[in-house]
């Protein structure tokens, strides 16, 4: 008998809770909410960073009723994305708990891990209900992104919002009976969504056309792109990640001892051999790309697509699903996105989450501020009003994004996060961004060096051997795990 996957075990609870009025052992019975919190003794105000954005202006009002509730004042400084990063780093270094609560990107956490606090020692100090009333409320977090979350066994984070990466295409394009034969008398097979690089490929040449070709039947008033891809110099290795992943293949291959801890880095042979072939597929693609991706960051992309100029992004966050909907619903009324694993069905699994300084001046205080974030209520409002997806199983279950109204398009994403998280699981322990404390410096430094083949700044041998070389610098610097390149 097969067993039942993650997600249906996650659905039969949820269906057994609306239905029946019974919860499953393990799931918690009462959600986590602000009347939980205990009086905090520590009054301290307490300071943290967070990106500019609609995500955060909903959630600062519910910040609003902590420091109501608690008597706790929450400084808040508010800084584009790209610069959260050196921010934060500088004051975590020196120690000087400028940051109470820590705004951690996932590929960081083991960076920063000597100066976040386990949170599980902080539920044991300052929660009535302990490590176990800590564990059982996050059971209901995706479990891919609470390993995300993780560092050498400890939960350093909670996620905040997730931007795990899948592939954006127009059904509408692909239901069109149309379009499907015209492709399958070229191409000789049917007309669907993209699992292996050669059917994204001859997709890609295939919506490829010029003002005044028709598409769906109907003659152009514009040039169609049969992709749109980040490849600037911000967001590439996202991209290049969901690619070498889904190949088998990574930046460095985690090598273990018998007990599970960390022996070695080694960047095989087969990690060079699968990234050059990823790098080469991925310049292969700009060809069906607008010029403007070889500077483009998500929005440009997201435009692209939202705005009726191409037709597939083989790599964006899940997390701008909606925004791109929602501009397909202004521009192209009648155009209808979906979303699918990218090839391979390894993605990027990004998140944005929230930890405690462990040179806080009030760690209590960030403690519970942390926890009320990630709670079922700040989350939903996230959802309805902020317009990002969280890392909650519950809320990407809950009935209220899965009606006639709802499914599209915030249904279908909650639908896809779900089954990907299933299937991604067993590959998330050994990713190596998740396992060095050099993953932040890399990961920021990857932004540029894989930017350059498709400049044609480099080759894409001088690009890789140039990756491997920094890629061996930063970790021999940063982290005491050695690392070496296969010869």
């Amino acid at each position: 008998m097969k067993q039942k996957g993650f997600r249906g075990w996650i659905t039969t609870i949820a269906i057994g809770v609306l239905v029946f009025g019974f919860v499953l052992p393990g799931l918690a019975q009462e959600k986590f909410g602000l009347k939980d919190i205990p009086e905090i003794k520590n009054k301290e105000p307490i300071n943290m960073i967070v990106e500019t954005g609609a995500s955060w202006d909903k959630v600062i009002d519910y910040i609003k009723q902590f420091e109501t509730a608690t008597g706790v004042k929450v400084n808040i400084e508010r800084v584009a994305s790209p610069v959260v990063y050196s921010k934060e780093n500088v004051e975590l270094m020196a120690e000087t708990g400028h940051y109470d609560v820590v705004y951690v990107e996932t590929s960081w956490t083991c960076e920063w891990s000597d100066f976040l606090w386990n949170l599980e020692e902080l539920a044991a100090q300052y929660d009535p209900n302990g490590v176990e009333g800590f564990k059982e409320d996050i059971q209901n977090m995706s479990p891919v992104l609470l390993r995300c979350g993780q560092a050498y066994g400890e939960q350093k984070v909670l996620p905040f919002y997730t931007y795990h990466v899948g592939m954006f295409i127009r059904q509408d394009v692909y239901d069109d009976p149309t379009e499907q034969a015209n492709f399958k008398a070229k191409y000789g097979y049917d007309l669907k969504p993209p699992v292996t690089e050669k059917e994204l490929y001859d997709q890609a040449e295939f919506f490829t056309r010029k003002k005044g070709e028709l598409l769906k039947g109907q003659p152009l008033e514009h040039d169609l792109y049969g992709v749109a891809m980040m490849a600037g110099a911000y967001q590439i290795n996202d991209e290049i990640t969901s690619r070498i992943w889904g190949k088998g293949g990574d930046y460095a291959t985690v090598v273990r001892n018998p007990d599970g801890s960390l022996k070695e880095f080694v960047i095989t042979n087969k990690d060079k051999d699968i990234l050059k072939e990823a790098l080469t597929e991925y310049k292969s693609l700009l060809k069906f790309a607008p010029a403007g991706c070889l500077t483009a960051n998500f929005d440009f992309t997201c435009a692209q697509q939202g705005e009726g100029h191409a037709i597939i992004q083989p790599h964006q966050f899940a997390s701008l699903f909606t925004f791109t909907a929602d501009l397909l619903k202004q521009h192209v009324p009648d155009g209808r996105l979906s979303v699918y694993p990218t090839i391979g069905g390894q993605p990027y699994t990004g998140a944005w989450s929230l930890g405690v300084a462990k040179a806080s001046k009030n760690p209590e205080a960030a403690y519970w501020l942390v926890r009320y974030i990630s709670s079922y209520d700040c989350q939903k409002v996230l959802m309805k009003e902020g317009g990002q997806f969280s890392a909650r199983m519950d809320l990407m279950l809950d009935p209220e994004f899965h009606t006639a109204e709802t499914e599209y398009p915030l249904g279908i994403v909650c639908t896809y996060l779900v089954d990907i998280w299933e299937s991604q699981a067993p590959y998330v322990d050994n990713y190596w961004y998740f396992n060095t404390k050099a993953g932040g410096k890399v990961y920021e430094m990857q932004m540029n060096i894989l930017h350059k083949p498709m400049a044609d700044q480099q080759t894409v041998d001088e690009c890789i051997r140039e990756l491997v070389d920094k890629t061996i610098e930063l970790t021999s610097k940063f982290d005491d795990v050695p690392i070496r390149e296969e010869e």
